[in-house]
């Protein structure tokens, strides 16, 4: 739910520069990588999951954009991509996310509902897409191939999250009642998690 700043202005300079004449920039991300993990291991049965990201930090001026964020894709976090990777298949909330690895964006529909925009990891990378917007327009150079959708609950929040955060949780050993929370300001975005753990065959003598 990040609105674009420096990332915008960087495209909207190298758009408005010549194409013949166009010059290198180079910023440097040092912003500090925080992530959220669920690790599994059983008979026959060793995994995990994660969601890697760079958090922002809430501005009260935030409250007033949410309409602003509709009908767009957004950057999930700041500088370098949010990424989820994962060894197992995972039902989130009726959406079924092969194992694998992906970059991670936020969707809002003109609705203003929510989903995590999920694109294959090395498709991203071969693509050349980047994680915030690249166009004067404010559009991304990339589509979603999974979209998870997330249940909005708006001021639903007891004190404000400072920093953006994301966390993976399980109940217990039952890994089909797992849950997802995305908490930013008063407001958090969630959506239920069921890992569907690979059945790994032991290895035969």
């Amino acid at each position: 739910m990040r609105l674009p700043t420096l990332s915008a202005a960087f495209a909207a300079l190298c758009l408005a520069l010549p194409a013949t004449a166009q010059k290198l920039h180079v910023i440097e991300g040092k912003g500090e990588r925080a992530q959220t993990s669920v690790l599994f291991f059983g008979e026959n049965v060793m995994g995990g999951m994660q969601f890697i990201y760079t958090a922002p930090l809430w501005k009260d001026s935030y409250d007033g954009m949410f309409d602003q964020l509709k009908g767009k894709l957004h950057r999930l976090g700041k500088d370098w991509w949010t990424t989820f990777n994962t060894t197992a298949d995972v039902d989130f909330g009726g959406t079924k996310v092969p194992a694998g690895c992906y970059v991670v964006g936020l969707e809002c529909d003109k609705d203003g509902k929510f989903s995590l925009a999920l694109l294959d990891a090395t498709k991203a990378m071969k693509q050349g897409a980047m994680p915030f917007p690249v166009t004067e327009d404010g559009g991304m150079n990339w589509k979603p191939e999974i979209r998870v959708p997330l249940t909005l609950n708006k001021d639903g929040a007891k004190e404000s999250a400072e920093k953006m955060t994301m966390t993976l949780k399980v109940e217990g050993e039952d890994l089909a009642k797992g849950s997802f929370t995305f908490a930013w300001g008063k407001h958090t975005l969630t959506a239920p998690v069921a890992v569907q753990l690979p059945k790994n065959e032991p290895a035969k003598k």
